[in-house]
């Protein structure tokens, strides 16, 4: 018996495993969508949620509060105190003199500051405006330090330019003494041996009035 030849033509049908591995695919690409759309609306409701979210009470700014601090009643009672000591100007200081044992001079203005003590004196005389006399004109006093790194001593006097008499002048040059620092001699920066400075304190006469 004679079998009929096999056809080499392919099958009108396709292999049913062709889509069983179609199918296959078709199910971990729509996963994806799924989980893409899931994560849009996630980063689109986020920030909308934020937004529009409750928000704390807004805190009232400090011109407003000092708006407030300076609404002042006008039938409320205006009071007039003394004033107190007057502010002092001081001039800038002038070096008189600065000095090294032996022979020569140096000429004032090529001396240095020594800074440490002109800034203590300039502070303890705003501080003690108290200690100054008080009058209807303007005082003038000239305060002259003399500092000496050798002996490691300073000296405070009234100068002659002063308008303050000496014997008025004691109890100032006593408050000021007091309240200068106290040097630490080797930290202090100098260049000479001795110095001798002069600064012009000149305070306003003393009768103003302060309204509140």
């Amino acid at each position: 018996m004679i079998r009929p030849p096999l056809s080499s033509s392919p099958p009108s049908q396709p292999s049913p495993y062709r889509y069983l591995g179609r199918g296959g695919g078709e199910r971990p690409v729509r996963m994806q969508i799924i989980f893409a759309l899931v994560a849009g609306m996630i980063l689109v409701a986020v920030p909308l949620y934020l937004w529009r979210g409750p928000r704390p009470d807004s805190i009232p700014s400090a011109d407003a509060a000092v708006a407030d601090a300076g609404t002042t009643d006008a039938s409320a009672p205006v009071f007039v105190v003394d004033a107190g000591p007057p502010p002092v100007t001081l001039s800038s200081f002038t070096t008189i003199r600065c000095e090294n044992p032996g022979p020569g001079k140096t000429p004032p203005e090529r001396c240095d500051h020594v800074t440490f003590f002109e800034d203590g004196l300039a502070r303890a005389i705003r501080e003690n405006t108290a200690c100054a006399p008080t009058g209807k004109s303007q005082t003038t006093v000239s305060f002259v330090l003399e500092m000496d790194f050798r002996t490691k001593k300073t000296n405070l006097f009234v100068g002659k330019s002063s308008s303050i008499k000496r014997d008025k002048a004691k109890e100032l040059l006593r408050c000021v003494k007091r309240a200068m620092p106290k040097p630490d001699w080797p930290t202090i920066p100098h260049q000479y041996v001795r110095y001798k400075v002069n600064v012009v304190a000149t305070y306003p006469a003393a009768d103003n009035k302060l309204s509140l």
